[in-house]
């Protein structure tokens, strides 16, 4: 594997290519918001948010980091997230997923090492806009997890990803008290569903569609 090729191949198919966009999200949607797309577009007054999916190489194979929120956290307790949060000020959302990243992981990233994004999702019951921004550097990072912010770090495969069989259904408690049948990937025995499984979704149709290019991930 050619971590500087899968790099070059991955910022190509994110930049000069159209997304997979809302139908790939939408796979691991819960069935409250299903058939519900929303026009992007049409939005305004949102909390402006961002999100880092870093790709990074650790023996020979591309991994991407994950984070386990705490129990007492605000609006995602215990769920497993992509490092992010809102944007500060005027913060473009590249600015915000490199400050968060390294706030919640440790990981200071440039922005020569941003390559680019994936389709924005907005959150309806919170009010978030998240913007998800892709990076990848060509080392292990070094991990220096805030505790305030993070229970747990996990580092995953990114071709486990593309496995059918972690793809599951789950019930869920919304915070309105609302009971929900959800999708999920199982993440090394956690339950990832909601938004992080709805951009990881985009992810994996992205991959799938250019399976060619990215034939490595598939053996």
């Amino acid at each position: 594997m050619d971590f500087l090729s899968f790099t070059e191949n991955l910022k190509d198919r994110l930049t000069s290519y159209p997304l997979p966009g809302q139908d790939a999200q939408y796979i691991m949607a819960g069935e409250n918001i299903k058939h519900k797309k929303i026009n992007l577009n049409a939005l305004s007054n949102y909390k402006k948010s961002a999100v880092c999916l870093l790709f990074y190489e650790k023996d020979n194979e591309v991994y991407f980091v994950l984070i386990k929120r705490p129990a007492t956290h605000q609006y995602h307790a215990g769920q497993i997230a992509l490092p992010g949060g809102s944007c500060d000020g005027d913060e473009i959302y590249e600015q915000t997923a490199i400050r968060e990243l390294y706030e919640e992981t440790g990981i200071l990233i440039s922005a020569n090492e941003l390559i680019g994004r994936l389709t924005p999702l907005y959150i309806p019951v919170s009010n978030f806009y998240i913007q998800p921004i892709v990076a990848c550097m060509d080392k292990t990072p070094v991990f220096n997890p805030h505790i305030d912010e993070v229970v747990e770090l996990i580092e995953y495969k990114l071709k486990d990803l593309l496995d059918e069989s972690i793809v599951a259904e789950t019930t869920v408690k919304l915070i309105e008290g609302l009971k929900i049948k959800a999708p999920y990937f199982n993440v090394q025995g956690n339950a990832l569903w909601g938004a992080t499984a709805m951009l990881l979704s985009e992810v994996k149709q992205l991959l799938l569609q250019n399976r060619a290019t990215f034939s490595f991930l598939f053996r």
